[in-house]
This record gives C-alpha cells, structure tokens and sequence, in this order.
C-alpha cells in the first residue's frame, strides 16, 4: 500500500511575475491541487486505504486496491511536477524563451 502523505507543502500561487517568465506554472499550480484533493478524496471512499495503527496492509477490494494504485501514480505526477519546477527554477538566463 502506498504511503499516504503529501508529496509537497501546500504551496503559494503562481504571481504574475512567475507566470511571465514560466505560463505553465498556473496549470502545473491547478494539477497540484487536483492531485491532493484526489488523494484525500480516494482515501475517505476507501477508508481501508488509510494507515492502520500497526502498519498492517488492510487493502483487500479490488476498488481499494485500484485506489491505491491511482495514489501511486498521482504521487509520482506530483513528484514529477515538483522536479519541473526545480528545472524552471534553475535554468540559466540564455535559456529563457524570450
């Protein structure tokens, strides 16, 4: 069962500013939150999913256990995105698109 933790801090909007030098990040801000919410949302459907208080895989529907499969994934998206985000951060000034 996959660990049911945020990938991320709840994090700030995208200013102005930032979407100026990067558009993208206004998706990639709504995709974060469309993520978390569909973690916390399969969770409460599937209460099974949630942690039990001695570590014990309690996963047994076929529901739950594509829920937790869809968890997974949403996690590595969010893990994905994060990485992007470090990429626009880092890139150099010559690799800007204008």
């Amino acid at each position: 069962m996959a660990a049911r933790v945020r990938p991320r801090a709840p994090g700030r909007l995208p200013t102005v500013g930032d979407l100026v030098v990067a558009p993208e990040l206004a998706i990639l801000a709504a995709l974060d939150t469309a993520v978390d919410l569909t973690i916390i949302a399969l969770v409460a459907a599937q209460p099974e999913l949630q942690s039990a208080a001695d570590q014990r895989d309690g996963v047994e529907s076929s529901v739950a256990v594509a829920a937790d499969h869809l968890i997974t994934a949403a996690q590595a998206l969010a893990a994905t995105v994060a990485t992007y985000r470090v990429a626009l951060r880092d890139r150099r000034d010559d690799e800007l698109p204008f």
